[in-house]
């Protein structure tokens, strides 16, 4: 464009005053004078009191930027041609703007905006190699923190304990090709054992004592006719909507499936047939497993309103064992911890305290009797935390027990599926109907199961830490079982190290585009997920591979 062309300065708010002047400009600015082009144009600013402070400011922004706005008159040519520009950028455009947000954060620290503005500018420079130039200057100085104070001592901790020796002669990748994985079931699946009965039960005279008993007794009430699959299914159903407005545990309610499946379970017995132990028993799934026609809302605001077309495995065993799906129970925001779009939910038994851990609802409703049990998941301790919390048993069952078909990922060498009840019992016979090769799942097994009602608990050995809950090796050591003090041969840090860096990176490989629209903005908790992708983002490959040779050694640990 040539000739005199009128541009506007962009509106810059600053302690309640604000300014907007149109400039008049003849021809291009010479490279490398910006700063002494912007000085004569806002000479005119300064006559006036109420805009001495603008002046002096704008001055001091673009003295510290002039090396990155060497031609700003074409600039802001540029940013008037651009006027269709998307709004809702990430990005600020305006350095004013910026440079405010900057102010505010450093006005404890000595008002070192232009030093910060220079430092993040640099680091985004470094993030173009990676791609992820996408973060505005606030999130840039984050990463830049958390790298320092996090990713780098973890990082060279282990570049120390796998990386001293070239050669690739010791500490193998775990990240191997094995030509068995195949989506073909296998062919000496895992036999099932014989499940105990509770004979003799019979049924309480009232719902709260129905509410309390155990899958295998409630089952066992079923199996007698003594109780209707329908009539128990009421029963939760009545009992999740009367305590969820407390503790905030129940996403969504099944009711019309509940039903339907609880009728069918009725119509089965009728005509003598029994699917098992979890014939016509309800139940609830952690709202990461999809199930069709309902909203699977990871706990998130931003899919808060999801429906996923698929059948997850774990839902089909249990379906094709009879159970009553009856509520999609409360997740972390994207399994992270107790807080999700609708609340925070909390502990039944303390509810000032609030749940722990991802699986919250499982935990929580299993606890309250809001259902007789649950499936939770695990990636870094969201199915013992919680159960711990609300004191309930909860089993994480051995990595590729139970398949993850339809289950949203965090990490797929951590990520397992397991069972909250009122007691162990019920935890072995869930477990033996949700385990087993799932075609969709290449990290699933037909592990063996051996009866657990069976172990003579006299020949166990049962080892415990310095912090140990004595009581329980004590009722242990009264039963026959012998028990024995050990120590570990790692700190938890360092385990802890290695499992945050492989969980942080695979999740934002699947989160990847979560982060890079913004939608990280609208999370639930901002000190969680958010702060830790945006740290992950910077974690190259050399160091993800050096924690995956170390977490091979600490497998069984995690």
């Amino acid at each position: 464009m040539e000739g005199p062309f009128y541009i506007k300065l962009c509106r810059c708010e600053f302690s309640g005053l604000t300014v907007s002047r149109s400039l008049k400009r003849q021809s291009p600015t010479p490279a490398g004078n910006t700063a002494t082009w912007f000085h004569d144009k806002c000479r005119n600013m300064s006559s006036r009191p109420s805009t001495r402070f603008l002046a002096s400011l704008f001055l001091l922004v673009f003295y510290s930027l002039a090396d990155s706005f060497a031609d700003l008159p074409s600039q802001f040519q540029a940013q008037q041609e651009l006027t269709n520009i998307n709004k809702s950028a990430i990005l600020p455009t305006c350095p004013c703007r910026r440079a405010a947000t900057l102010l505010e954060m450093d006005s404890k620290n000595g008002n070192e905006c232009p030093k910060n503005i220079t430092e993040a500018s640099q680091i985004r420079h470094g993030l173009t190699l990676l791609d992820a130039d996408f973060f505005n200057d606030i999130k840039v100085l984050e990463i830049a923190k958390g790298a320092k104070e996090f990713n780098i001592p973890i990082i060279r901790a282990n570049r120390k304990l796998v990386a001293s020796i070239n050669g690739g002669l010791h500490n193998p990748s775990p990240l191997v090709f094995n030509p068995e994985w195949s989506k073909e079931q296998s062919q000496g699946k895992a036999s099932r054992f014989n499940h105990p009965s509770a004979s003799g039960i019979q049924r309480p005279n009232n719902e709260e004592d129905i509410a309390f008993m155990s899958v295998l007794e409630l089952g066992e009430l079923i199996k007698k006719k003594q109780i209707t699959s329908e009539e128990l299914t009421g029963i939760f159903l009545k009992r999740l909507r009367r305590y969820n407005p407390v503790l905030e545990s129940v996403v969504s309610y099944t009711e019309d499936l509940a039903y339907q499946q609880a009728k069918e379970a009725d119509k089965l017995l009728s005509q003598g047939v029994h699917l098992g132990p979890l014939h016509g028993i309800p139940y609830g799934l952690k709202d990461i497993i999809s199930v069709p026609l309902y909203k699977t809302t990871w706990g998130s605001t931003t899919f808060k309103n999801q429906m996923l077309n698929i059948e997850a495995w774990v839902y089909k065993r249990l379906k094709s064992a009879g159970a009553v799906l009856v509520a999609k129970l409360v997740t972390g925001s994207l399994a992270y911890d107790d807080i999700w779009f609708g609340g925070r939910t909390r502990n039944p038994w303390n509810i000032e305290e609030f749940s722990t851990g991802s699986s919250a609802g499982p935990a929580a409703c299993t606890s309250a009797g809001m259902i007789p049990f649950a499936i939770g998941s695990e990636t870094a301790g969201s199915i013992t935390y919680p159960a711990s919390r609300c004191g309930v048993t909860a089993l994480r069952p051995t990595f590729g027990s139970v398949g993850r078909t339809g289950v949203m990922s965090l990490s797929e060498s951590l990520d397992k599926l397991g069972p909250f009840c009122r007691n162990a019992a019920d935890c072995a016979v869930i477990l033996d109907v949700i385990r087993g090769k799932d075609p969709d799942d290449l990290s699933s097994r037909d592990i063996p199961f051996g009866d657990p009602f069976s172990v003579d608990i006299t020949k166990l050995t049962v080892g415990y830490l310095d912090d140990a809950d004595m009581e329980v090796v004590h009722v242990l050591e009264s039963k026959g079982v012998k028990v024995v003090p050990f120590k570990l041969n790692y700190t938890v840090d360092s385990v802890q190290g290695i499992l945050n860096f492989t969980m942080d990176v695979d999740m934002l490989a699947h989160f990847d585009e979560w982060q890079r629209s913004g939608k990280d903005d609208d999370y639930e908790a901002q000190d969680q997920w958010p702060v830790e992708l945006r740290r992950a983002r910077v974690v190259s490959a050399v160091d993800y591979l050096q924690v995956c040779f170390l977490l091979s050694n600490y497998w069984l640990i995690l």
